[in-house]
């Protein structure tokens, strides 16, 4: 199972111009998204790493500040410790980054942090205060040592989570294991960053466009110039007008087209006339031979295979519609001594002078073949019995009566005629043998009979 493409009505021009803006854009795009993706992931990389060298500084100042993790915990959180450490950048009025406020006073182990050494509030944008990435930290022990979702302060390192993980030291001694979680947090800058390079990716993508219209107008404007005759003569030709002549204006490839076509279009022209002439004779030919083949060369009388094909028919509409239906079977008696004593040849003449009486004696409606031999067959659509023994019996006494003695002084010629009216029967090859039967009996009856069911 074959779906068709639909098809639009476009010029040249208009579909150069398309191919060229698709092929375009989709080569931007292209470039654009590969170059994007490999900036993201540099991007990515570079934060990741800056964020893991600020979260170890982080670390390092911890341990070394208060000397372990559980001591630090008694006096501030570690959060609030690495965001007093890295405080956010402040601006002045015109927008220009001042220098970073004095190192406040370090609170040492066991003292208490005083308000004016609590973390800066994050800036209402939450800004470049945000942390990049946020981070696991695990002690030398391999647990947990804050809360994390999944990890509360305890837990054992996970699986995953142990192969990214990477040592942090403090003279040249472990104290704790981090390992990175989720996606970076980009900051403003860094939001910053991206939205300058998206903007470029899109300038750039829209002058591209707008270079390829201007082309795709100049190019497709000028091919199609040149072949706007070429299609109009082949429109005309598919319209039925083979004889075409389209003007030469270049010796390039399109003027080598039309050169080519002006042969072609004189030639098909040609050849089409041809061509109607024999499919004329063709056809007369083909209904001759289709005549041909459904007649008796001998009598020019139906042949049996047409007349079975037809008679299937007339039997099935009479039982399908309750009509009556009759078909009789007759055979020249004593046919082989005619043959005998009088010569193939006048046997020949028999057949085809009895073929004749068969044709003038019946309607039009009704079907005469020769059925074999010296065997005739003719059906009666829509006539019972009695008006086919009518029939029948008309034909029998017509064939005796004839004037045989044209053919040769001594010959007569009779029939005998097997009739079958009998619907009810299970198809047209029963009625036929019931026929058959019938004239069988006529035969062994005298002959020169109509015997019916």
């Amino acid at each position: 199972m074959a779906t068709l493409l639909p098809r639009w009505n476009l010029s040249l021009r208009t579909e150069l111009i398309a191919c060229l803006l698709v092929t375009s854009l989709a080569s931007t795009a292209i470039v654009g998204g590969l170059t994007y993706q490999r900036l993201m992931k540099k991007f990515n990389t570079l934060v990741m790493q800056e964020a893991s060298k600020n979260f170890t500084n982080d670390v390092q100042k911890y341990f070394k500040t208060y000397g372990s993790w559980e001591e630090g915990q008694k006096v501030e959180g570690f959060r609030a410790f690495s965001e007093r450490h890295r405080p956010p950048p402040r601006t002045d009025a015109g927008g220009g980054v001042l220098p970073p406020p004095a190192e406040p006073r370090p609170v040492g182990p066991g003292l208490v942090a005083q308000p004016g050494n609590q973390p800066p509030p994050p800036s209402p944008g939450g800004g470049l205060h945000r942390p990049p990435f946020r981070f696991y930290l695990f002690g030398a022990d391999y647990r947990s040592l804050f809360t994390l979702a999944p990890y509360k302060p305890g837990d054992p390192i996970r699986d995953e989570d142990r192969a990214r993980m990477f040592p942090i030291l403090l003279d040249e001694k472990v104290i704790a294991y981090s390992s990175p979680q989720g996606e970076p947090n980009y900051s403003d800058l860094d939001l910053g960053y991206l939205s300058a390079m998206r903007e470029s990716l899109v300038l750039g993508t829209t002058m591209g466009l707008a270079l390829t219209l201007v082309l795709g107008l100049f190019l497709g404007n000028r091919l199609s110039r040149s072949l706007r005759h070429l299609t109009g003569a082949v429109q005309a030709m598919g319209e039925g007008a083979l004889r075409q002549q389209v003007p030469v204006e270049s010796d390039n490839e399109v003027g080598v087209l039309a050169q080519a076509f002006n042969r072609m279009s004189d030639e098909i022209a040609r050849q089409y006339e041809d061509l109607r002439q024999s499919h004329t004779q063709i056809e007369a030919m083909a209904a001759q031979m289709r005549e041909l083949s459904l007649r008796d060369a001998l009598t020019g009388l139906h042949n049996r295979r047409h007349f079975d094909n037809q008679c299937a028919q007339f039997f099935a509409s009479a039982q399908r519609y309750e009509r009556p239906f009759s078909v009789m079977l007759c055979d020249i008696d004593h046919f082989k001594s005619v043959n005998d004593r009088f010569s193939h040849a006048t046997g020949d003449e028999v057949l085809c002078r009895l073929g004749e009486i068969l044709q003038q004696s019946m309607r039009g409606s009704d079907l005469v073949a020769r059925y074999g031999g010296e065997e005739f067959v003719v059906a009666f659509p829509e006539t019972d019995l009695v008006h086919a023994r009518e029939a029948c019996e008309s034909l029998r006494q017509h064939v005796e009566t004839y004037p045989w003695h044209e053919v040769h002084p001594d010959l007569r010629i009779t029939i005998s005629m097997g009739l079958c009216s009998d619907t009810n029967l299970a198809s047209f090859d029963r009625m036929l043998e019931a026929a058959d039967a019938l004239l069988y009996r006529a035969k062994h009856g005298g002959r020169n009979l109509v015997c019916t069911d």
